[in-house]
C-alpha cells in the first residue's frame, strides 16, 4: 500500500518531483565538486612538494656572492639538512621571443630566468611530474607561457642580444614548485648545462637562489631569523615553505571556497524547495490524511508514507549528483592538474565527497521529519469537514477595501493578502534574497579582480607606468640618470622614485628580524589605507596588514628599526594591504640602506592624450634593461587565470540561481493555490474572473520579489563584503572593497530576476481551472 501511495504521488506531481530531484542533485553535485577540488588540491600540492623535493627556505640575491660563507653557515647550523645555491640568468623580456609570435616579451610583467636542472633538491618537473632533462639546443618552458602563448612541443624560443642570436626547441613544459602561480612574477626556463654555460657568457646578469632544506620544520621561523641576522647575501625577497604552499593553492583555493559557498546557499534553498513541496502535498492530501487517521492508520505510519518518497528522492538525487561530480571534477580540477599535477588516487579523495553527499541526504531527511510534525495538528474531524488546513488569523483591518483610493481592486487585494500573511510570504522573500546573493556576490567579486583599483591591494598606488630596476652593475647610477631623464620629459605629469631596501626590525618576540622598507614620497601616488595614512615625516612608517599582525602593531604604536648602527623608533602612521612579496612590506621616508638595496622603482603619469604604449616602448629602449609595466597589464597577466576560472563559476551560479528562483516561485504558488482553493471558489462565485485572480497573485509575488531584491542589494554590501574580506585575508588583503558596476548589479540582474518571477507566476496561475473550482463547490 505504501509503495502504491508513493508511486501515485510521483505520477501526480511529476514536474515538481523532477524539479526537486534536480536541485537536490545540484546541491550534491556542487558540494561533492567542492570537496573534490579541496582534496585534489591538497593531494596534488603535497605530491608536487614531494616529487620536486621542495626547498624549505629560499633567499633570492642579486649581486656578488660568497659561497664559502654560505657553506660555513650551513655546516654550523645543526638543523640544515641540505644546501644549494642556484644560478639563474636574468634576461630582459625584449631579448626573448616565444613561439611563432613576432613580438618579444618586452611588455611582459614576468621576470624571465634561465636555469639548468638542480642536482640535490628543488627539481624542475615536466607535465608527468618527472625531473626534466634536456639536451643541447632544447628548452623546457614554464606552464604559464604554455597557456598564455598557446605553445606546443616543437615550437621555438629565440634569444637575441646585440649581434648574438640563438634559438631553442621546446621539448617540455616546466612545473615549478617555486614559480608556478601566475601571481609570482618570476619564471624559470630550463636549458642543458652546456647551453647554460654558453648563455652565461652572453647574458651576464645572474640572480642567485640560496636554498635550504631543514631537518626540523618547526624551527623554520628560527632559521629564517638566524639567516637574516647573519651577513650572508640577502638582496632579494625571501620565501619559505608555508608561503610556497599558499601561493600554489591560492587560485584554486579561492575557486573552491566560492563553489562551496554557492553549494551551501543551494542546499539552503533546496530544503526550502522541499518544504514548499511537502506543504503543497499536505494541502492537496489534507482530506486523505484525515481519512487515513479516521480508519485507524497510526500517525508514524502516515509519516513514513511521505518520508519514504523524499528519502528515496534524496538518495537517488545524491547518487546522481555524486556521479556527475566525477565528470565535473575534471572541469573544476583542470587547472590543478595542469599546474600541480594529478596526485595518485587515495581513499580520502573519494571518501570525503561521499561523506559530503551523505550529509546532504541526512539534512534532507532531518528536515522532512521536522516538516512532518505538522501532522500532529491535523485531526480527522477537521480534515474531513473542511478538506483544507485552517487559515491563520490575519489582521488586515488597516487595509480595508473601502478605504482604497488609487490602487485597482485586484492589485489592492493582492497587497492586502501579503500584509495579512507576510510570515508565509517571507519564506519566498528569503529565497529570492538568497538567489540574488548567489548571483551578485560572485559577479561583484569578479568585477573587483578586473578593476584597475585592485592594484592598490598590491602595495602600489595607481599610476600609468611603473619602471623597475633590478640589481645590476652600476644600478644606482643608472637609477639617478633615469630620474634625471624623466624629470626633463615634458610628457610626464608627475613621477615618484621609490627604493626598497632591507632593515632590521625588533620583532614581537624581542628578536631582530629583517623587513623590506620602500623609501620615497607616498603622497604622489597614494595607497588606500585600511587604517591611518601614508608616512608624512622621517619619523613615521606604514606597515602592510600581515606585517602589522606579525609585529603586533596598530596605528600610533612604535616600531624599532636598526638604521645603520643606531636604533630608531618610528611611529606607525598607517596600515595598508599588500598581496605581493608574501604580503610583508613597509613604507617610510627614510634614507634607503645603500648596502641592502633590493630594487628601484619609478611610478609616473603621462599627460592626457599621450599614448601610454608609445611611452612604454620609448622607455624600454632608453632605460634598457629596465622592466616597463602598464599596471592594468600587470593585473591581467597575474590574475588572468583566476578571473578565467571565476567566470566559469559565475556563469554556473547565474544559471542555477535563476532556475532555483523559477522553481521555488512555482512551488510556492502551487502550495498557495492549494491552500486558497476554497477562497478562490468564493471569489469566482461572486464574479471575479481568472484574469482578476491572476493579477492578484502576480501583485503579491512581484511585491515580495521587489522587497527581497531590495534587501538582497543592501545585504550584498554586508554579507557579500564579509565573504570577500575573508577570501582576501588569505592573500594579505583582508579589507578588499567590492567594486560594483551599478548598471549590472542594481538594474540588469534585478530586472532579470523580476522578469523570471513574473513569467513563472503567469504560467503557474494558468493551472487554475473550473474543474478544481467545481470540485471545491461540491465539497
Amino acid at each position: 500500500m505504501l509503495l502504491k501511495i508513493v508511486k501515485r504521488d510521483f505520477q501526480r506531481n511529476k514536474m515538481i518531483t523532477l524539479g526537486l530531484f534536480i536541485f537536490i542533485m545540484l546541491s550534491s553535485l556542487l558540494t561533492a565538486s567542492s570537496a573534490h577540488v579541496v582534496m585534489e588540491l591538497t593531494h596534488s600540492l603535497d605530491n608536487l612538494l614531494v616529487k620536486s623535493n621542495a626547498p624549505h627556505f629560499v633567499q633570492m640575491h642579486a649581486g656578488p656572492i660568497d659561497n664559502e660563507a654560505i657553506a660555513n653557515f650551513a655546516a654550523a647550523n645543526s638543523i640544515v639538512k641540505e644546501q644549494q645555491t642556484v644560478e639563474m640568468l636574468s634576461l630582459d623580456g625584449s631579448q626573448v621571443t616565444l613561439g611563432s609570435s613576432m613580438k618579444t616579451e618586452a611588455n611582459s610583467v614576468m621576470d624571465i630566468g634561465f636555469v639548468k636542472q638542480n642536482l640535490q633538491f628543488d627539481f624542475l618537473l615536466n607535465l608527468d611530474n618527472e625531473i626534466i632533462q634536456v639536451s643541447e639546443g632544447e628548452i623546457a618552458v614554464p606552464i604559464y607561457y604554455m597557456k598564455q602563448k598557446n605553445l606546443h612541443v616543437g615550437d621555438q624560443v629565440s634569444l637575441s642580444k646585440g649581434q648574438f642570436q640563438t634559438s631553442f626547441t621546446i621539448v617540455d613544459f616546466v612545473r615549478d614548485v617555486q614559480m608556478n602561480p601566475s601571481i609570482v612574477s618570476s619564471k624559470r626556463f630550463v636549458v642543458s648545462d652546456a647551453d647554460f654555460t654558453a648563455l652565461k657568457s652572453e647574458f651576464r646578469e645572474i640572480e642567485y637562489l640560496i636554498e635550504f632544506q631543514l631537518t626540523d620544520l618547526s624551527k623554520l621561523s628560527e632559521f629564517h631569523n638566524a639567516y637574516q641576522a647573519s651577513n650572508l647575501p640577502n638582496k632579494g625577497p625571501a620565501i619559505d615553505l608555508p608561503l610556497l604552499k599558499t601561493l600554489n593553492s591560492l587560485t584554486d583555493g579561492v575557486i573552491a571556497v566560492v563553489i562551496l559557498l554557492v553549494s551551501l546557499l543551494l542546499i539552503l534553498i533546496a530544503i526550502l524547495c522541499l518544504r514548499f513541496t511537502m506543504l503543497a502535498t499536505i494541502e492537496e492530501d489534507y482530506r486523505e490524511i484525515g481519512v487515513m487517521k479516521a480508519i485507524g492508520i497510526a500517525q508514524p505510519d502516515i509519516k513514513k508514507i511521505y518520508l519514504a518518497k523524499y528519502f528515496v528522492l534524496a538518495i537517488l538525487a545524491a547518487i546522481g549528483g555524486y556521479l556527475l561530480s566525477l565528470i565535473a571534477m575534471k572541469w573544476f580540477t583542470a587547472n590543478i592538474s595542469l599546474y600541480l599535477g594529478a596526485a595518485p588516487n587515495s581513499v580520502l579523495q573519494h571518501a570525503v565527497p561521499l561523506l559530503a553527499v551523505s550529509l546532504i541526504v541526512g539534512i534532507v531527511v532531518l528536515f522532512c521529519r521536522l516538516v512532518l510534525r505538522r501532522f500532529n495538528r491535523i485531526t480527522a474531524v477537521d480534515a474531513l469537514r473542511t478538506g483544507a488546513s485552517p487559515a491563520p488569523p490575519s489582521s488586515t483591518s488597516i487595509l480595508s477595501l473601502s478605504k482604497r483610493r488609487l490602487l485597482p481592486v485586484n492589485v489592492f487585494l493582492g497587497l492586502k493578502d501579503v500584509y495579512g500573511r507576510f510570515k508565509m510570504f517571507g519564506i519566498l522573500l528569503f529565497v529570492i534574497l538568497v538567489g540574488l546573493l548567489i548571483i551578485i556576490v560572485p559577479v561583484n567579486f569578479m568585477h573587483t579582480l578586473q578593476s584597475p583599483q585592485f592594484i592598490s591591494y598590491m602595495g602600489v598606488g595607481q599610476s600609468d607606468i611603473r619602471i623597475d630596476l633590478q640589481q645590476t652593475a652600476n644600478v644606482d647610477q643608472r637609477f639617478e640618470k633615469m630620474i634625471a631623464s624623466l624629470e626633463e620629459d615634458n610628457d610626464v605629469v608627475k613621477l615618484s622614485p621609490l627604493v626598497t631596501s632591507r632593515f632590521k626590525v625588533l620583532g614581537s618576540d624581542g628578536a631582530w628580524e629583517s623587513i623590506n622598507v620602500e623609501s620615497g614620497d607616498f603622497s604622489i601616488f597614494p595607497l588606500s589605507y585600511m587604517d591611518g595614512a601614508s608616512p608624512a615625516t622621517a619619523g613615521e612608517i606604514a606597515l602592510s596588514d600581515l606585517n602589522a599582525k606579525d609585529l603586533n602593531k596598530q596605528v600610533g604604536d612604535t616600531v624599532q628599526l636598526l638604521i645603520g648602527d643606531k636604533e630608531q623608533n618610528l611611529t606607525v602612521s598607517g596600515i595598508y594591504q599588500d598581496i605581493t612579496n608574501g604580503g610583508r612590506t613597509a613604507k617610510a621616508r627614510l634614507p634607503y640602506n645603500e648596502e641592502s638595496v633590493l630594487w628601484y622603482v619609478v611610478a609616473l603619469d603621462v599627460k592626457p592624450g599621450v599614448s601610454v604604449r608609445d611611452k612604454m616602448d620609448q622607455y624600454a629602449e632608453a632605460f634598457y634593461p629596465a622592466k616597463i609595466t602598464h599596471l592594468e597589464d600587470y593585473l591581467a597577466q597575474t590574475l588572468g587565470n583566476t578571473i578565467k576560472q571565476l567566470k566559469l563559476v559565475v556563469l554556473l551560479a547565474i544559471v542555477i540561481s535563476i532556475a532555483i528562483i523559477a522553481l521555488i516561485t512555482s512551488l510556492f504558488l502551487k502550495m498557495l493555490l492549494a491552500k486558497d482553493a476554497a477562497q478562490l471558489t468564493v471569489m469566482r462565485s461572486i464574479g471575479f474572473k481568472n484574469s482578476d485572480i491572476r493579477i492578484q497573485y502576480l501583485g503579491r509575488i512581484l511585491l515580495v520579489s521587489a522587497i527581497g531584491i531590495l534587501i538582497g542589494i543592501l545585504t550584498t554590501g554586508t554579507i557579500g563584503q564579509g565573504l570577500v574580506k575573508a577570501l582576501g585575508s588569505f592573500m594579505g588583503a583582508s579589507n578588499i572593497q567590492l567594486v560594483v558596476q551599478p548598471v549590472t548589479a542594481y538594474l540588469i540582474i534585478p530586472a532579470a530576476v523580476m522578469t523570471i518571477v513574473a513569467i513563472t507566476t503567469f504560467v503557474t496561475t494558468l493551472s487554475m481551472n473550473k474543474s478544481r473550482i467545481a470540485e471545491q463547490i461540491g465539497k
